[in-house]
């Protein structure tokens, strides 16, 4: 059993929880010399890693399945809404 951490709903017994993404951000990281080691047969390789940029999780909470749907839903919205006007505008 659980609290839901939107509506405040205790669940019921057996009712899965589901983790929602609250908020994102922007994130940078530095490339990385010989950062990754594979071992083939006796002889170990080391790879660079490239690094890169995208978006972490900043902010998640566990819901009940109604909350879930209704966040999903939010979220579809508002990437349909940044699609049609990508400046915001």
């Amino acid at each position: 059993m659980y609290r839901c951490e939107l509506c405040n709903r205790v669940s019921r017994p057996g009712e899965r929880a589901t983790k929602v993404v609250m908020e994102r951000r922007p994130t940078e990281y530095p490339s990385r010399s010989k950062a990754q080691r594979a071992r083939t047969g006796r002889r170990a390789k080391s790879h660079d890693d490239p690094g890169g940029a995208g978006y972490e999780i900043a902010k998640e909470a566990i819901v009940c399945a109604t909350c879930a749907e209704e966040q999903l839903a939010k979220e579809a919205a508002q990437d349909a809404a940044q699609d049609a006007d990508p400046l915001g505008i």
